[in-house]
């Protein structure tokens, strides 16, 4: 029994193979199943359509070979020879033919590889496409990713197979648990019984993995582990990431109590803390928060709160490099960003965090002019995503020159919300000493906290532990006795703040955000933020 989305795909498969889409890529990661569905789509009785199988081992073969050569030999055919055969075959009026080529687009080179792009290979099947639009016959490209030459994009239409959906891998889980309850040799030994919330967990950890991965991975905790656990998991998610080679896979301990201030942000972040869950959707939220931009000066504490909202969330963490994305060979950036796409909903859910996204996204307007259109595209894809995706993917994007951005990606319903991240109050300074001192061991009671805070106006979160740092490293080479609070204050003053080599750009964020961001921290109500003042350095 196939889910909704599966479903979809196979009445779009059947569509595009009936209206004379004669070249498809289908790009999946279950070849049984996809077979399986086409099987179904050609057993039909108003189709009664005959199914060819091809691979550079096993040849052609077929469950009803009326087509197929009557020698063994002669099924074994190379890439450019069952092209030839294809074209070759005479299909009567009545009939419909499709050809499924597993791993072909191996033969057709790469974008990344353009020298070793057979074009013979590439031009034959430029020609098929538009001799079988009067012919009964269709080529179906089976692989695991969008490698196809630049050159076919308009000859090959692409089709996404779905991973299982959560209502797939919930039924799958239940029979697994079923059967496991069945076993003495494992019930006495392994959890088959869960509440509704921890089942519901286990479940999202399993998204973006195949039935099969499932399967497998629920085997291997019942050998090794009492239970089903969701960070067993996630080490198969993690490998997946490392071998896009796109994406990093981030592990944070960070939680919130760790991150001085931004109460906002945080009120905002716990308020939505659960909105990915079944009750949420039952009560009406959108399936899939869109996520939130975080601007601020340089070490103003954005990335360290993306880690926080990982672990706050209990979301796997990913982070996109755009440098990355954007590499040297023409077409290879949309596809590059096309696969981070896929990667990133096949180990759903989790936050996607992009940090600088201003780096990689400026330059959107020019782009026609300095790249060939290639940042304007990258820029068009992503929010076309962002705006359409349905997976539970929480994006998480850190900028911290703002007039680099585009105005398509501030637009409202881009983000649920730009959060600005300012300077430290002296309220939220004192926190983060207290902190930072409490991470290394020292008692805070035995420091001056108010003369600290006060000391440190117009330092960021980073600056005041790099002076904790630097102050501890000064008291272990003098006899390595404990620091004082006279050492911090040295410290600091020896330190030139990047509010005052930044002062300009601060101040532009600072207008900037006070019309079009919320402030993460509300502590402004009750301290003043730091102003820039020569006198206080």
């Amino acid at each position: 029994m196939y889910g909704i989305k599966y479903q979809n795909v196979i009445e779009e498969l059947e569509l595009l193979i009936r209206s004379k889409r004669t070249v498809l890529n289908l790009v999946c990661h279950e070849e049984n199943k996809v077979l399986s569905a086409l099987e179904e789509i050609c057993s039909k009785a108003d189709t009664s359509w005959d199914l060819i199988k091809w691979d550079i081992v096993s040849g052609l073969h077929s469950t009803f070979p009326e087509f197929l050569p009557t020698k063994d030999s002669e099924k074994q055919l190379d890439q450019e020879e069952v092209l030839s055969w294809f074209e070759n075959l005479i299909v009567p009026k009545n009939k419909f033919v499709i050809l499924v080529m597993k791993d072909f687009n191996k033969f057709l080179g790469s974008n990344n590889y353009r020298g070793q792009v057979e074009n013979k290979v590439v031009r034959h099947i430029k020609n098929l496409s538009q001799i079988f639009t009067t012919q009964n016959k269709t080529i179906v490209f089976l692989s695991s990713n969008y490698d196809i030459p630049a050159d076919l994009d308009k000859y090959i239409h692409f089709v996404d197979w779905p991973l299982p959906e959560k209502t797939d891998i919930e039924n799958k889980l239940k029979d697994l648990l079923t059967r496991a309850s069945k076993r003495k040799d494992l019930v006495e030994k392994f959890q088959v019984e869960y509440s509704n919330e921890d089942f519901e967990l286990i479940v999202n950890s399993f998204r973006g993995l195949t039935l099969s991965e499932c399967e497998q991975i629920c085997a291997y905790c019942m050998i090794k582990y009492p239970k089903l656990m969701p960070d067993v998991i996630s080490i198969q998610k993690k490998e997946i990431i490392r071998k896009s080679g796109l994406l990093e896979w981030i592990s944070s301990d960070i939680d919130m109590e760790s991150i001085g201030g931004l109460e906002n942000l945080k009120q905002w972040l716990s308020k939505r803390k659960d909105a990915f869950s079944q009750d949420a959707i039952d009560y009406g939220l959108p399936s899939n928060p869109k996520g939130l931009m975080l601007v601020g000066i340089q070490g103003a504490g954005k990335s360290l709160f993306a880690k926080g909202i990982s672990s706050f969330w209990n979301f796997p963490l990913i982070r996109l490099d755009m440098g990355k994305v954007f590499s040297g060979i023409v077409g290879s950036s949309e596809q590059n960003m096309r696969q981070v796409f896929k990667v990133v909903e096949s180990v759903a859910p989790c936050i996607l965090w992009c940090d600088e996204i201003d780096k990689g996204m400026s330059g959107g307007r020019s782009s026609g002019s300095t790249d060939g259109g290639t940042t304007a595209r990258v820029l068009g894809s992503w929010l076309t995503w962002m705006q359409d995706r349905e997976s539970p993917v929480f994006v998480v994007a850190t900028a911290n020159d703002v007039s680099h951005l585009p105005p398509e990606l501030l637009r409202k319903g881009r983000f649920d919300e730009i959060f600005f991240v300012d300077l430290p109050s002296e309220y939220e300074r004192k926190k983060i000493f207290e902190i930072h001192l409490a991470k290394r061991n020292r008692d805070v009671l035995k420091f001056d906290m108010e003369m600290l805070a006060k000391s440190s106006s117009n330092f960021t979160g980073a600056e005041i532990e790099s002076s904790i740092e630097a102050a501890m490293y000064e008291a272990f080479s003098d006899n390595k006795r404990d620091i004082l609070t006279k050492d911090i204050l040295l410290s600091l003053k020896n330190t030139v703040p990047i509010s005052v080599t930044m002062k300009e750009q601060i101040d532009y964020l600072r207008r900037w955000a006070s019309e079009r961001a919320r402030n993460a921290s509300n502590s402004d109500i009750l301290y003043s933020r730091p102003v820039y003042d020569e006198d206080d350095l």
